[in-house]
C-alpha cells in the first residue's frame, strides 16, 4: 500500500513539472510588423533627443538616415536584417519635418502596403512660454521708443531706426535689446514669429508695433503723441490691467465649460449681467470706467464670441490696441496636470 502511494504521489510530482514547464515556455516569436513597430518607435526616439537638444528644431529630412544621427545604435529592418532605411516599401521609413523644423512625421512601412505613423514636435507650453518671452520682449521696444520721442520733440522714429545698431536701440540709456526665443538673435523687423513690424504715420506722431507670435495672432501695440508724461503713464498701466482682466476672463470660460460639459457660453451668457456674471460675481472692471467690463469695441471692453471644436474669441480693447485672451478648452477627459493655460 505504501509503494502504492509513493508510486501515486511521484506520478502526480512528475504531470506538475511537465504542465510546469509548458506553462513556463517561451512565447512566440514577435512578428516582422511588430518589430518593425518597434523599430519605427526607437528611431522615433533617436529623433526627438535630437529635437530635445537643439532646442526643439528637429533635424533636416536628409539627417535621418543611419550615422547621421548621434549614436552608433540604429534600429533594423525585421525582413533583411540591415539597418532600417529610408522608402516607401516594406521595412523602410519616410520621415517629413516642416519648413521651421518645430514638427516632423514619421511613417514605417509594413508587410502588406500597412503603416504605422507617428509625429512629434515642439511642446505646445514651450511654445506658448516662447510667446510671453515675446511679448515681454516688443514691451522694451514699445518703451524704447516711446524715449525716444521724448528726446526728439514727440516725433517717433522710422522703421529703419528701430533696430539694436540703430538710434532707438543705440540710446545713451539702453542697456539690453531683447532677443528673439525662436533663433535666440535680437528681435528685429521680419515676417517670422518672435520678430515684429512697425509702421508710423507720415507726420510721425503715432505708430502701430505687431510681434509676430506663434500660437495667436499678432500682438498689437500702438502709440501716439500724448499732451502729457503722466497721461501717457497713465494710459500704460491702463493697458496692464486690462491685459489681466482678459486672462481672468478667459479663466471664466474655463471654468464654465468644466461646469457645463464641455460647453462654451453663449455670448449673451457672457456679461457681466449674463448667467457667467451671476456666477462669478467677482466681475473684472474697466479702469477706464470704473465699471465692470461690457461686450463692445471700445476701450476698456471685450469682444466675446464662442466658435466650434471649444474654440472661442476674446478680444479685450486696450488704450493702446487690442489683446487676444481668447483660445481653445482642453478635451473633454484631458488630465488637469501639466496642461497648458489659456493666456495670450
Amino acid at each position: 500500500m505504501i509503494r502504492r502511494t509513493t508510486l501515486i504521489f511521484s506520478v502526480a510530482l512528475l504531470a506538475a513539472a511537465w504542465f510546469g514547464a509548458g506553462a513556463a515556455a517561451p512565447a512566440r516569436a514577435a512578428t516582422p510588423n511588430a518589430e518593425m513597430r518597434e523599430a519605427v518607435m526607437a528611431l522615433r526616439g533617436l529623433i526627438d533627443r535630437r529635437g530635445t537638444e537643439h532646442y526643439f528644431i528637429y533635424p533636416a529630412r536628409h539627417s535621418v538616415r543611419v550615422g547621421r544621427l548621434e549614436g552608433t545604435w540604429w534600429p533594423r529592418d525585421p525582413w533583411t536584417g540591415g539597418p532600417l532605411r529610408p522608402g516607401t516599401t516594406r521595412g523602410h521609413y519616410d520621415y517629413r519635418v516642416t519648413k521651421d523644423r518645430r514638427r516632423y512625421r514619421l511613417v514605417g512601412h509594413l508587410d502588406g502596403g500597412a503603416r504605422i505613423v507617428v509625429s512629434g514636435g515642439m511642446p505646445r507650453a514651450i511654445m506658448l512660454a516662447y510667446d510671453h518671452r515675446s511679448e515681454e520682449g516688443i514691451n522694451l521696444i514699445r518703451q524704447y521708443i516711446e524715449d525716444y520721442a521724448t528726446l526728439h520733440e514727440g516725433l517717433y522714429p522710422l522703421p529703419p531706426e528701430v533696430a539694436r545698431d540703430g538710434p532707438v536701440g543705440s540710446q545713451p540709456a539702453q542697456r539690453y535689446w531683447p532677443s528673439n526665443p525662436w533663433n535666440h538673435a535680437d528681435m528685429a523687423r521680419r515676417g517670422d514669429r518672435g520678430s515684429f513690424s512697425y509702421t508710423v504715420a507720415a507726420d510721425r506722431r503715432s505708430y502701430t508695433l505687431r510681434l509676430h507670435r506663434a500660437l495667436k495672432h499678432d500682438y498689437v501695440l500702438t502709440g501716439s503723441v500724448s499732451p502729457s508724461s503722466w497721461r501717457q503713464l497713465l494710459a500704460t498701466l491702463e493697458d496692464e490691467i486690462l491685459r489681466r482682466n482678459g486672462r481672468i476672463l478667459a479663466g471664466y470660460v474655463t471654468q464654465w465649460s468644466l461646469q457645463h460639459a464641455a460647453a462654451l457660453p453663449t455670448a449673451i451668457e457672457f456679461s457681466p449681467t449674463g448667467r457667467v456674471g451671476a456666477a462669478y460675481t467677482d466681475w473684472p472692471e474697466d479702469p477706464t470706467g470704473g465699471v465692470p467690463m461690457q461686450p463692445g469695441t471700445s476701450t476698456g471692453t471685450y469682444t466675446y464670441a464662442p466658435e466650434s471644436a471649444g474654440a472661442y474669441t476674446l478680444i479685450v480693447h486696450l488704450v493702446s490696441g487690442e489683446f487676444d485672451a481668447g483660445g481653445t478648452l482642453p478635451a473633454l477627459g484631458a488630465p488637469a496636470r501639466g496642461a497648458a493655460p489659456t493666456e495670450s
